[in-house]
């Protein structure tokens, strides 16, 4: 695929089912979360481009997993795979969940009719249509998403009032800030209850961001079906700024309701505010949208689940020297199996306040550590294969401890859990033998055949350090003119 293409499918994978969440999210805390997505706009899209994909393109991996193979060792590879499909299948069944409640909105019909429904048409099309089919129908789909984004935002923008009105908002959120400030709460309590403080935003929201880009197989099955590398270099870089603009359009929405309608479950503000401020014809054509999205990112999750299964545990361990055909069969079956997880996990989610905090608890105690894992191994030369894996459990084991022995943040575990992984595994790697210079070629920013690290993504797309001095400072100074505005006029 060209890069505006592979833009589509990812900005596609990227915002839904998460613009209905992230709409409560600002109902719940104000305009500060945008902060959360922002990384996406100032630094990750182009830090993976300038890093990882690079060294994704050069090793000629298919699936994530099997860099970790190539650069550590097998086990590693297989126990990162169940880690990924625990993290998959979590946020498969968050966006089924979402699609449930708005299809109990629009038709009226029962909420496990509507998962049943959801479950079952993007299933049919992964499991008859393939990899080809689904990639086509995800930039259809980006195209429906983009539309009914802007729509709803502008709505909401024009239901609070503009600028003027965003200014004279006279409520706070729950953490007791300003409902209409960009600046998160600085808040270093490691029980705080908001979401993403700033010191979470500096750091877990980063880690955080990278782990969904460039470790979830879902997003690089779409960043290696690009036409080449640069073109896969361009889509990251296009799919960070609009995610950051479209989740923006989201949290208008989620403010205008919040505004208009404080009584409502948040997780229903965004689908709401269809029903009652649009007529039946544009209503119709928003949800159509806002549906094709929510298939979209439900096809990616079905897909990259059942194919990690698939390939990195059962064909490796249990079904070995199978053919095409027989390979085919077995990767069916599973994506049933899959479909078949969503109805036993759907339950988890309803009557919490917020499912994006609920999928967002569980994802800090994971995402730190599987980012850990590709920082190790991409920017350390040092790093040897059972000092990789150990830290790596370590990491999930200290992460879920915490989680259940404390009531620290969710963002804070994610943070420490990183921290320890990267150092432990860095440390671990001098109780053995230094790893051979021929086994890592193309697998590290420092053994390129043809590029010297560090800036390795300068080799096919010279102009990207304009991108990654210019984003950070259009994310700086947008922030910075927002709060004079609210501050010197509000």
């Amino acid at each position: 695929m060209k890069w505006w293409q592979t833009g589509l499918t990812l900005i596609a994978m990227f915002v839904d089912p998460g613009i209905m969440g992230t709409a409560a999210l600002s109902f719940i805390y104000g305009f500060y979360v945008i902060q959360w997505n922002g990384v996406n706009f100032w630094i990750s899209g182009w830090f993976a481009s300038m890093f990882f994909v690079a060294i994704y393109w050069r090793s000629k991996i298919i699936t994530t997993p099997e860099y970790l193979e190539k650069r550590f060792n097998v086990i590693t590879r297989a126990f990162f795979s169940i880690v990924m499909i625990s993290t998959i299948i979590a946020f498969l069944t968050y966006a089924v969940y979402l699609g449930g409640l708005l299809l109990e909105e629009l038709l009226g019909w029962p909420f496990w009719v509507n998962v049943s429904l959801i479950a079952c048409i993007a299933g049919f099309y992964v499991m008859y249509g393939g990899m080809k089919t689904m990639l086509k129908m995800d930039v259809m789909q980006a195209v429906f998403l983009l539309i009914t984004i802007f729509v709803m935002g502008i709505t909401g923008f024009v239901l609070l009032g503009g600028f003027e009105g965003i200014r004279e908002i006279n409520i706070t959120g729950l953490t007791g800030n300003p409902f209409n400030t960009l600046v998160p709460p600085v808040d270093f309590n490691l029980k705080t209850e908001a979401f993403f403080p700033l010191p979470a935003v500096l750091t877990y929201a980063i880690i955080a961001s990278l782990s969904w880009i460039v470790c979830n197989f879902s997003m690089a099955q779409r960043i290696l079906a690009s036409k080449d590398e640069s073109h896969a270099q361009k889509a990251l870089v296009m799919a960070g700024i609009f995610n950051a603009v479209l989740m923006f359009m989201a949290y208008l929405a989620g403010a205008a309701m919040r505004l208009n309608m404080p009584d409502i479950l948040p997780d229903k503000a965004f689908i709401i505010m269809m029903f009652e401020y649009f007529p039946v014809g544009i209503r119709g054509l928003l949800i159509a949208g806002i549906m094709a999205a929510l298939l979209s990112t439900v096809d990616g999750l079905i897909s990259s689940s059942s194919s990690l299964f698939a390939q990195d545990i059962y064909f490796r361990f249990f079904k070995k020297n199978i053919t095409e055909k027989q390979s085919k069969k077995y990767i069916r079956i599973i994506e049933f199996v899959v479909i078949l997880l969503i109805f036993l996990f759907v339950p988890l989610f309803i009557g919490a306040q917020s499912a994006m905090e609920l999928v967002q608890g569980f994802l800090g105690n994971v995402m730190g550590v599987i980012i850990a894992l590709f920082v190790l191994g991409i920017f350390f030369k040092r790093t040897t294969a059972w000092a990789a894996f150990g830290s790596m459990l370590t990491g999930l084991i200290l992460s879920f401890a915490l989680d259940i022995a404390t009531d620290f943040n969710f963002a804070f575990i994610g943070t420490l859990s990183f921290t320890v992984t990267v150092v432990l595994g860095y440390l671990l790697s001098f109780l053995e033998k230094a790893n051979d210079a021929a086994k890592l070629k193309n697998l590290t920013i420092w053994t390129l055949e043809d590029v010297k690290g560090p800036f390795v993504g300068l080799k096919s797309w010279p102009k990207l350090w304009i991108w990654a001095i210019l984003l950070p400072v259009i994310w700086v100074s947008i922030v910075f003119i927002w709060e004079w505005y609210m501050g010197a006029m509000g």
